[in-house]
């Protein structure tokens, strides 16, 4: 059924009320039979409103569906079936064959390719736009909506439409429906616009198809449904071009007209008051996108098409996130250092290590500050699929707790098939799932981390910089030592013994102990060696059972060989042993685990082979390991001597003055990697600590300056003997003390008064 008038009011609809409007003079939203069940499913809101938990993580679904609709189009005009043989085995493969290298484009010509191929523009108000996605891709014919855009789950006999094609990543078919319930508030429409290329359908007697979607309150059955014709299919439109999208080309900060370009094919989606951050979509939004379109596999150009939001830049382009922020790169994290976990499903996660320099223009609570620079993100095809945050890397088993902030490790988990994604993923793209799967990949990866030469100097390093300036406080000290020995506080702080100041920690096996500086290294994009320093490329070693041993080869490539898009070498293993590995400043590490069931005196062989697309090599390693019973570990002499039974020496833990920022805690605690000991440090320019002063006589500064600095102390040492040995102290120690700072910023409003003016008031007896 053809309705063009319609289709042209839908489009120039800027809100939800005016899209009701249209309804309702047609009398459509009143009539039964112009609306059918979104994936013919009554009750259908069990699987659109079970997604997406934010309006950008949903909005990330269109653009993932629009990339398959561009590579489908280009495989189907191709003359070949997506599902059978012949067809690109992956999504890397199926853009290299059909776009060629984007990478190594000019961003004039990934700019065009947006405008031609992949488009986001806003229109309408400031607080809720309306936000339109184009795509020059398959479209769809009217008939094949119920089993395309408007279906759930279930698509046909034959399966979900896109489940069997290897190089397209919507898999499930519902992720399209996840923006509905961010559109508008009432009714929440979309609309789908569509047609067929001529290359793909064969001919061009096809026409335009279109159908809105929209909820239907209800006491008793509540649904998404969708709009057909009388005779129950989607509206349609005629063949000729329509005005979609905005032109092309258009100079530095021009306001475009949003649909003042026709286009022959492909689809439109316009989702009505979406809830998109209230600003120019060129700034936040775009922010918020690249954090999930980390290296996207083709580029979307975003356009503002608003005049209330004209700016100097009124549109931009989505694409490689990462490469943005180089210039930000720690030095020596130019290139990526590369890593790879094996796992027991015979597959390999490969991923990249990169360290930011310190932020100092982060505002406290910025989220592009923390998320884009930092923690862990599991990437497919170059789009976040789950993430950590950097408090995983602040935890005893990774153990950089002073450059967590600014560590961002991502793991390339594309080459995984569809079985393993399921495990280590859920269907919204957003979060992993808790699977023995990925409780093998994490383990290994933490103790990568945690051992990891070049992060553990740095982690060092860091820690050096934050307190380089701190200073002591003899008479403090002197009479603080006087306090825990002379008075009842001795009994409460016995546990903190001078020098070690908390729990011992023992030094990880496998950690070398103290690394210079690294030295620095500039290697070659392609390989010409691996061997020993020797020159050898075969190894001899022992492993404890049920230990790990390290191995190590030299080489003169480059950091990110394991781990870099294009041209990526690899390391396969045959035999005993598939170590993971990584790769850094010219040497390759292998971490050899033996099997449990192993047994002293096994012996175990593995061979390795390396190579690239490029065939360099391949190089052969080999590692014969035999398995040895286990070191007994002696405990370590101390020259601490324990106080007599029933009293308690003078301890303390280390408190030293340090200049950090007016909105940093007053007090907070430390842990010095370089000693493994617990530290206080007092923010001598902390606003508390400012205030405390102002609101004294000038000749009391000292006793404030005393009072607040030991007081806070005593409360920090309080609260850490309280929290020593509990679950939270063992499993996220720097979380407990980053609380205790806060709590001590809470306490520092009473500490002077408290310490000062109470005793001044204390009852005199009678």
């Amino acid at each position: 059924m053809r309705d063009q008038k319609l289709l042209e009011e839908l489009l120039s609809a800027e809100s939800e009320a005016e899209v009701l409007a249209a309804l309702d003079k047609r009398g459509l939203l009143s009539d039964p039979g112009r609306w059918r069940y979104l994936g013919n499913m009554p009750n259908n809101q069990s699987v659109v409103h079970n997604q997406q938990s934010t309006p950008i993580a949903a909005l990330v679904e269109k653009y993932t569906n629009a990339a398959d609709a561009l590579l489908l189009r280009k495989c189907k005009a191709a003359g070949v079936d997506p599902r059978e043989k012949g067809a690109p085995a992956g999504m890397a493969e199926a853009v290299e064959s059909y776009f060629g290298d984007l990478a190594a484009n000019s961003n004039d010509d990934r700019r065009d390719f947006g405008e031609e191929n992949l488009l986001l523009y806003a229109t309408g108000s400031k607080a809720r736009p309306c936000l339109s996605l184009y795509d020059n891709g398959e479209g769809q014919l009217a008939e094949d909506f119920s089993k395309t855009f408007c279906s759930l789950i279930y698509g046909s006999d034959e399966g979900s439409y896109k489940g069997a094609i290897n190089f397209v990543q919507g898999r499930f078919n519902m992720g399209g429906t996840g923006v509905l319930p961010f559109c508008s508030e009432e009714r929440k429409p979309q609309l789908v616009v569509s047609r067929v290329p001529t290359e793909v359908a064969g001919g061009d007697d096809h026409e335009w198809a279109y159908t809105l979607m929209c909820f239907f309150p209800s006491q008793k059955d509540p649904s998404w449904k969708y709009l057909v014709g009388d005779d129950g299919v989607v509206l349609t439109a005629g063949r000729e071009p329509v005005h979609l999208v905005p032109r092309k080309g258009a100079r530095s900060g021009a306001l475009c007209k949003p649909r003042e370009r026709a286009v022959e094919s492909g689809t439109l989606i316009k989702m009505y008051n979406f809830q998109a951050p209230r600003s120019n979509i060129c700034g936040e939004l775009y922010k918020k996108l690249g954090l999930f379109l980390i290296q996207p596999a083709l580029p979307l150009r975003i356009v503002e098409c608003r005049s209330d939001y004209k700016a100097n830049v009124m549109a931009n382009t989505a694409w490689d996130r990462l490469a943005g922020l180089e210039t930000q790169l720690e030095s020596g994290s130019e290139d990526e250092a590369s890593i790879a976990i094996p796992l027991s499903t015979g597959e390999v996660v490969t991923g990249a290590i990169r360290v930011f320099k310190p932020d100092k223009k982060k505002k406290k609570g910025d989220p592009d500050g923390d998320e884009a620079r930092a923690g862990l993100f599991a990437l497919i095809n170059g789009q976040r699929h789950a993430r950590r945050g950097p408090e995983f890397f602040r935890t005893k088993k990774v153990n950089k707790e002073h450059i967590a902030g600014s560590m961002l490790v991502t793991l390339d988990c594309t080459a995984l098939g569809q079985q393993s994604r399921n495990r280590l993923f859920m269907p919204n793209r957003e979060h992993f799932r808790d699977d023995p799967l990925l409780d093998e990949l994490l383990k290994e990866l933490r103790d990568e981390l945690r051992t990891h030469e070049w992060l553990d100097w740095l982690d060092k390093e860091r820690y050096k910089q934050k307190v380089e300036a701190a200073a002591d406080d003899e008479l403090g000290i002197k009479a603080m030592e006087e306090l825990l020995s002379d008075s009842d506080l001795a009994g409460l702080f016995g546990g903190f013994i001078k020098g070690s100041a908390g729990t011992d920690t023992a030094t990880d096996a496998g950690r070398g102990g103290d690394v210079d500086r690294p030295e620095p290294f500039k290697g070659q994009h392609f390989p010409s060696y691996f061997r020993r320093k020797d020159g050898a490329t075969e190894v001899d070693v022992e492993i404890a059972r049920g230990g790990v041993t390290r191995v190590s080869f030299v080489t003169d490539v480059r950091n990110n060989y394991f781990s870099r898009s294009k041209n990526k070498g690899t390391c396969s293993f045959a035999g005993d042993l598939a170590p993971a590995y990584r790769l850094f400043n010219g040497r390759l590490t292998f971490t050899c685990r033996a099997p449990k069931a192993a047994g002293v005196g096994t012996e175990l062989v593995t061979a390795a082979t390396i190579t690239d697309p490029k065939g360099s090599g391949p190089f052969q390693l080999v590692v014969n390991a035999k398995v040895v019973r286990p070191v007994t570990k002696k405990k370590r002499p101390t020259t601490d001597t324990k106080p007599p039974k029933g009293k308690s020496g003078p301890s303390r833990p280390e408190i030293l003055e340090v200049d950090h920022d007016l909105t940093d805690p007053p007090i907070t605690v430390e842990r010095d990697p370089e000693r493994d000991v617990l530290q206080i440090l007092f923010n001598r320019k902390a606003a508390s600590f400012t205030e405390a002063k102002l609101r004294r006589p000038a000749e009391e500064e000292p006793a404030v300056h005393f009072v607040f600095k030991y007081g806070l102390a005593f409360l920090a040492m309080a609260m850490i003997e309280d929290a020593l040995g509990t679950d939270d102290w063992k499993e996220d120690e720097p979380d407990v003390r980053s609380r205790i700072g806060q709590r001590a910023s809470a306490l520092a409003k009473v500490i002077v008064p408290l310490c000062l003016d109470l005793p001044k008031k204390l009852p005199k007896a009678s």
